[in-house]
């Protein structure tokens, strides 16, 4: 598995033209109660969450990796040029979104954890204040 998610974040870094920067990402699998993936600007570390990543599709994990190498070009905000990117790369946004956040849900449905919250499209990626324009 481990292999696979380089080779998925490897293509996705080629695609975004993030190639000089390559060398400095990492990627480390953690259990998250209510995210499914974060990046740290400052040590340029994707974390993916470890107990829904079995379940997705590599295009799904593809769309997640490219969100969060986005947050590195751009910066913590959704501007503009990240959205317009992310949606040249993946005309279908929206429905892998959907995809995505159906799985987190089952996966939060299997395992009983109702009670810790629900999983919606603003709080699954933890998504910054829109920019403050």
């Amino acid at each position: 598995m481990r292999d696979k998610i380089n080779d998925i974040l490897n293509n996705t870094i080629r695609e975004l033209n993030l190639n000089d920067k390559k060398a400095n990402i990492k990627i480390k699998i953690k259990p998250f109660k209510r995210k499914i993936a974060s990046i740290s600007l400052t040590n340029k570390t994707i974390y993916i969450n470890k107990n829904v990543l079995p379940y997705l599709t590599d295009e799904e994990i593809k769309f997640i990796f490219a969100h969060e190498l986005l947050h590195l070009k751009y910066g913590k905000y959704h501007i503009n040029e990240f959205e317009n990117e992310l949606l040249f790369l993946f005309p279908n946004k929206e429905e892998i979104l959907i995809n995505i956040i159906k799985k987190l849900l089952k996966y939060n449905n299997l395992n009983n954890n109702a009670r810790e919250g629900i999983w919606t499209p603003d709080n699954w990626l933890r998504r910054p204040a829109p920019y403050p324009g």
